[in-house]
């Protein structure tokens, strides 16, 4: 079941191909929706993708519909995915929305856990290729498949290239911990260093008083 409010829409308007790579955080319980327009009065191919970035954390809570003008669900990600892509044609106002966890009565994804998590998404708009006419020869048939065979071919690259960028988020991620990681070691380190020798001048005055008062006596 759709959430009653959107926690965040983002209308985007194209009047011609488009493209969007985004991604953005959930709060556990929440939904975020993104809503883009195709070209008016134009069928067009709306594709795109998700990754959940956040590896460390189950997939199960996330979920990700897209709606259609009249907010029909018309594509949803399997349940317990971390990943999906999807491709149709369409036309007017949709909204793909991404929630963490369940929401209401929905009981298609995981309870709620209380955690943020992170997901990148991908948006793809593009007009719709001419179709092939009927009295189209042998060499318009052939180039007819060709182009659709490219632009399968280009899909699947924007797709990788996509996750190339989810990659280059995840490894981002992973350096501001090593080195907040780091940071902290080298803070306890010098913390230890300067107990140590804090310690050891102490034991220094103690032997130095007590042979000192050896030599007294």
């Amino acid at each position: 079941m759709r959430a009653p409010a959107l926690l965040a829409v983002a209308l985007l308007r194209w009047s011609g191909g488009a493209d969007a790579a985004l991604s953005t955080l959930v709060d556990s319980g929440e939904e975020e929706c993104f809503a883009f327009r195709t070209p008016t009065n134009e069928v067009s191919m709306i594709s795109g993708n998700f990754d959940c970035l956040d590896d460390n954390l189950s997939s199960d809570p996330i979920g990700l519909t897209l709606y259609d003008s009249k907010m029909a669900p018309v594509w949803k990600s399997k349940k317990g995915a971390s990943e999906g892509v999807f491709n149709l044609y369409g036309t007017g106002k949709h909204e793909l929305c991404i929630q963490n966890g369940r929401l209401g009565n929905d009981d298609l994804y995981a309870p709620q856990d209380g955690i943020q998590r992170e997901v990148g998404f991908s948006i793809r708009v593009a007009p719709q290729s001419r179709g092939m006419e009927q009295e189209a020869g042998p060499d318009d048939r052939l180039t007819y498949h060709l182009l659709e065979l490219s632009a399968k071919m280009m899909s699947g690259l924007t797709n990788m290239a996509d996750h190339q960028q989810y990659m280059r988020e995840r490894e981002a991620k992973h350096t501001i911990l090593a080195d907040a990681t780091f940071s902290r070691v080298v803070q306890w380190t010098a913390l230890e260093a300067v107990v140590l020798i804090l310690i050891a001048c102490g034991q220094v005055m103690y032997l130095r008083k007590f042979f000192e008062q050896r030599r007294y006596l």
